[in-house]
């Protein structure tokens, strides 16, 4: 298939013409349909050879991968440290406790995934020492404990009217341009119910799915919005302003470890670092008030 001849593909093998031939038309005899038809002196392959072939190298790209991930375990000197994560902490807290973890750790090799570590099952199988996820988790293949409850708070760009407010309640953004986050957010479902309890009516035109998305739609001053504080920290200097909103609603954000997967020592490692990087951010927001102390 590759080479287009079966004499360029004995030569590639080692091999020889007759016997490449003969190992042809012993696969065609097996799998009980034509793979090659022969015109002007070449062979040409039929439709199912084709659609057969695009499997076939689908498989080899599964064992390069294998055999990638082996080389790499082979090539580590110290243990392979696996971590799954929404992309809103993978591009926050994440980076900065992985690279104290490098410190401590030079010779550790990490794997990160954006990815909900909750679409992961044990039927499935968990493919992550470590899953850092929103809100709290229930699952009896993996234990769940909260690493930090921070507080949403409202964004807005600087030139916006609400910018002039030292904190902001749901009354003050009647008639205001919202942007909310996906349909099927669990804190677009909070704010939603505030909304709806206090019976402010906002203009509801626009959402995204990401809260990184919701930031670059608010600097353009589409709109305003209610978000976690770690992902509005991260577009503050591009001009992002973030305000206390109140009543507080909560902003979990929790750790998840497979019972039936083999325990990491350098996880632990990890989630002192990020606990620590989460006091820090706390801290700042105090100073900031843009949150309270517990």
């Amino acid at each position: 298939m590759k080479l287009g001849t079966v004499t360029a593909a004995a030569a590639a093998l080692g091999s020889s013409q007759p016997t490449i031939t003969r190992e042809l038309s012993r696969l065609e005899a097996h799998i009980g349909f034509t793979l090659f038809e022969r015109r002007l002196q070449r062979l040409v392959p039929t439709a199912r050879a084709l659609k057969l072939f695009e499997e076939v190298q689908a498989s080899f790209i599964g064992l390069d991968r294998i055999n990638d991930f082996v080389g790499r375990l082979r090539e580590a000197s110290e243990e392979v440290l696996t971590v799954a994560s929404l992309p809103a902490l993978a591009q926050t807290i994440l980076p900065e406790a992985v690279a104290r973890l490098c410190e401590e750790h030079p010779h550790l090799t990490l794997q990160i995934s954006s990815v909900d570590p909750r679409n992961q099952t044990s039927v499935s199988g968990y493919n992550f020492d470590i899953g850092l996820v929103e809100d709290t988790y229930t699952n009896r293949d993996a234990e769940a404990e909260i690493l930090w409850v921070f507080q949403l708070v409202a964004v807005m760009n600087a030139d916006h009217p609400l910018a002039q407010y030292e904190s902001l309640c749901p009354q003050d953004f009647q008639g205001v341009n919202f942007i909310s986050l996906g349909q099927h957010d669990p804190y677009r479902l909070i704010i939603e119910r505030l909304f709806d309890n206090e019976e402010v009516s906002r203009k509801l035109f626009l959402s995204a799915r990401s809260a990184s998305t919701v930031c670059e739609l608010v600097l353009k001053n589409l709109g305003v919005s209610i978000i976690n504080p770690l992902t509005a920290l991260s577009y503050e200097d591009k001009g992002l302003v973030l305000k206390p909103f109140l009543p507080m609603q909560d902003f979990v954000v929790s750790h998840i470890r497979p019972i039936n997967r083999p325990a990491v020592a350098s996880s632990k490692a990890l989630l002192k670092h990020l606990k620590v990087i989460c006091a820090e951010i706390e801290q700042g927001l105090i100073v900031r008030k843009l949150a309270h102390k517990s």
